[in-house]
């Protein structure tokens, strides 16, 4: 337990030297302070201009930053771990006490606790749509889940920084599922919901009993690319 916390606690000290690191765990405060002073703008030009309406897909605009905010989370802990790959601390770790399993938890908890945290504070501070408190709390342990599995992902697909750059362009795609709860409740709609963001959506836009099902989704991910990741380190 003690070397958890000192592997956790060692994070912030290797994310504090370098900037673009820092940059990613702040992304989501810059685009909700952008949303939040744009987005009003935005719509009294097109509803005079159009007479198109989009206060009512403020909630999607707020479920966006909700979701990038364990994203940005996970790609800053997957980008350090393919760093510790290169350095061959991560191989160091696997045969401390720690252990590797140790290692990849103190590492992934991190975007897990930065989305539960900052959630409330994003929706106090950015929210346009004013979700209630216990909703935003389950969008955030749910995405808490998928900003793990994102830091996954860079792991098992990618051997370098260079790579994870190309394989972090996925999570964009990722992304995509979250609108269609917004768009249409056909039962088609539900093939996504293999796909965390859905079950994100889901949340924002209907009723809370829908988050025991994201949960398993977000962690469905998570244990698969658990077990990609071992496999490409042949472990």
């Amino acid at each position: 337990m003690k070397n958890g916390f000192a592997v956790f606690f060692g994070s912030f000290t290797l994310i504090r030297r370098d900037p673009m690191l820092l940059l990613l765990l702040f992304a989501p405060f810059f685009a909700g302070a952008a949303l939040y002073f744009g987005l009003p703008l935005l719509a009294g030009l097109l509803l005079s201009a159009f007479r198109f309406d989009l206060t009512p897909w403020y909630a999607l605009t707020d479920m966006m930053f909700l979701m990038m905010t364990p994203m940005m989370a996970g790609m800053l802990c997957g980008f350090l771990m393919l760093d510790e790959r290169d350095e061959g601390v991560g191989v160091y770790y696997a045969v401390t006490p720690l252990g590797g399993a140790g290692y990849l938890f103190s590492r992934l908890v991190l975007p897990v606790l930065w989305s539960i945290a900052l959630a409330p504070v994003l929706m106090l501070l950015f929210s346009l749509s004013h979700p209630e408190l216990l909703r935003v709390l389950a969008i955030a342990v749910t995405g808490g889940l998928f900003g793990a599995s994102c830091a996954m992902l860079l792991l098992a697909f990618a051997r370098n920084k260079v790579e994870g750059l190309a394989v972090s362009k996925i999570m964009g795609l990722l992304m995509l599922p979250v609108i269609l709860p917004f768009i249409t409740d056909s039962p088609w709609g539900l093939l996504a919901g293999l796909f965390p963001a859905y079950r994100m959506g889901a949340l924002m836009k209907g009723p809370l009993y829908l988050f025991p099902a994201g949960l398993l989704v977000s962690a469905a991910w998570l244990i698969y690319l658990y077990r990609q990741t071992g496999k490409r380190n042949g472990t």
